[in-house]
C-alpha cells in the first residue's frame, strides 16, 4: 500500500536485499493480460502514483497509450515535489500530464476524457471513498474502466481493525464527509500494529502525524476487501469484469455503462 512505502525505505540492510532479490525473480500476476487487454492502446489517468504494480506485477503502463496523473498536493511522503504540467513520469521514457487538486474535486477535468482510471493502494486515504468514486468515474467515458487496487487487511498494519461496513461509507457519502475527517483516529491508534511501521513505531509518534492527516494524508480511514469494492462498485452502477488477490492486495476492473 501507499503508506507501506515509509516501512520499506527503513527495512534493515539483510531484508532489504531479501526483498530485491524477490523482486528480481517476481513475475507478473496470472491473467495480467486479461488486464492489459482492456487498457491497451487506450489514454487513461491514475490517482496518486505513479505505482511500480503498473510497471512489473500487473503490467499496464507499458500498453496504454498515455497516462496522466493526479496528486492531492505538490509535495507529497510518497513522491516528494511535485509540478504541474508535462511531469508526470510513469515510465523511463513515458511522460503524462501532472494534475495537482484533490482526488475527490477533479472540477478542472472534463467529464469523459479518459478510456480508463488507475488507482493503487489510494482509495483507503479518501475519508469519502464513495464521493471519489462518484468524480473519477465523471471523468471516464462510457464504456470505460475503472482499476481499483487496495491493501488487504492481513497484509499490514491494519490487520487488527475491522472491514468497514457499507453503511459507513454511504453515510460519509450522504453527510458530506470532508479529507478533514477524523473519524477513526482513536480506532487507528488503538488498533494500529506498530511493530510494522518503524516510522511511526508508538502511539505517541502515529497520533503526530494523524493529526495532520489534511496536509499528510497518511491515515487509512477505511479498511477494505473484495466484498466491499464489489458493493462500492454495484452502488455506482459499474459491472465487475475481473478480480485478482495476492498476499497483499484485492484487485478489481470494472466497466463503466
Amino acid at each position: 500500500m501507499r503508506y507501506r512505502s515509509g516501512v520499506t525505505r527503513n527495512l534493515p540492510a539483510h531484508l532489504k536485499l531479501l526483498r530485491n532479490l524477490k523482486r528480481a525473480f517476481r513475475r507478473p500476476l496470472p491473467g495480467y493480460r486479461d488486464y492489459q487487454a482492456l487498457v491497451r492502446g487506450k489514454q487513461g489517468i491514475e490517482i496518486g502514483g505513479p505505482s511500480k504494480l503498473f510497471r512489473r506485477d500487473l503490467p499496464l503502463y507499458e500498453v496504454a497509450r498515455g497516462l496522466d496523473g493526479v496528486n492531492f498536493s505538490s509535495e507529497t511522503v510518497w513522491e516528494g515535489q511535485l509540478t504541474e504540467g508535462l511531469t508526470f513520469r510513469y515510465m523511463k521514457d513515458r511522460i503524462g500530464r501532472q494534475f495537482v487538486c484533490d482526488a475527490t474535486d477533479l472540477a478542472r477535468i472534463a467529464p469523459a476524457s479518459y478510456d480508463f482510471l488507475l488507482s493503487c493502494n489510494n482509495l483507503e486515504h479518501i475519508a469519502n471513498p464513495l464521493r471519489a468514486l462518484d468524480e473519477w468515474l465523471r471523468i471516464v467515458k462510457p464504456g470505460g474502466h475503472l482499476l481499483l487496487v487496495l491493501p488487504l487487511r492481513e497484509s499490514n498494519f491494519d490487520h487488527r481493525r475491522e472491514i468497514t461496513p457499507f453503511s459507513h461509507l454511504l453515510a460519509d457519502f450522504e453527510n458530506g464527509t470532508t479529507e478533514h475527517d477524523l473519524t477513526h483516529v482513536n480506532e487507528i491508534l488503538e488498533r494500529h500494529d506498530y511493530t510494522m511501521t518503524p516510522e511511526s513505531p508508538d502511539r505517541a509518534s502515529l497520533e503526530q502525524r494523524a493529526l495532520k492527516n489534511f496536509e499528510n494524508r497518511c491515515l487509512h480511514h477505511h479498511v477494505f476487501d473484495m466484498a466491499l469494492i464489489e458493493q462500492m462498485f454495484q452502488h455506482v452502477g459499474l459491472r465487475t469484469l475481473l478480480r485478482s488477490t495476492t498476499e497483499t492486495d484485492s484487485i478489481a476492473l470494472a466497466v463503466k455503462p
